[in-house]
């Protein structure tokens, strides 16, 4: 199960961990030594609608990047890979709706669907919003998604979903707990707190 670290942009700094403003490529070089991949939420994207695009396209020259930038409507995943990131993360709780993300796709193929819990699947869309995941993720496969990431609490929900629906899984989850998502099956873990990961402290 490969390691990917969790990073969050906001206000263009970054929250975790705390670094200063304008180091984002020298720790995607950094992090490129010891990781093949990493995960970047831009919290700015995701609340305001307000994608830090020029800022994150250094971190992509560096380390190929899952990117959450608040996807809202079809259209705007190119935005998102027009930063050279490797795949545009697109969650339930900023897609409009299942069509958008439909629409989406017909633009790249290079889409993560991402699912946001809060005592169940959040999302503005009744055909997504409060759903079991077997069924939310038969819909996204049959659109031709075949990436998705979860939160711990859908964990093995999703790990039986994979064993029919076959796609790739990651999980946000605490490094410490790596050994479990890697029996349900997960193929990546998206941790924040990676220096866990590599062995630093």
């Amino acid at each position: 199960m490969k390691s990917v670290p969790y990073i969050e942009l906001l206000g263009r700094s970054i929250l975790r961990p705390s670094y200063q403003k304008g180091e984002l490529e020298s720790l995607g070089s950094k992090l490129s030594d010891k990781f093949e991949k990493a995960f970047v939420a831009d919290m700015d994207g995701i609340n305001k609608n307000r994608p830090q695009l020029d800022v994150i396209q250094g971190f992509c020259d560096e380390l190929p990047t899952l990117y959450e930038g608040g996807v809202r409507y079809g259209s705007n995943v190119i935005d998102m890979l027009i930063t050279g990131a490797e795949r545009a993360v697109i969650g339930t709780a900023t897609i409009v709706s299942l069509e958008e993300l439909r629409g989406a796709f017909k633009f790249s193929e290079n889409i993560t669907f991402k699912v946001d819990f809060r005592d169940g699947i959040v999302s503005f869309d009744p055909q997504i919003a409060g759903r079991a995941f077997l069924p939310l993720a038969t819909d996204v496969r049959e659109i031709g998604i075949d990436d998705f990431i979860v939160p711990a609490q859908l964990a093995s929900e999703a790990s039986e979903a994979k064993k029919q629906l076959g796609f790739s899984l990651g999980v946000i989850a605490p490094a410490s707990e790596s050994a479990r998502y890697e029996q349900l099956g997960a193929d990546y873990l998206v941790s924040k707190d990676f220096r866990r990961m590599d062995g630093d402290e």
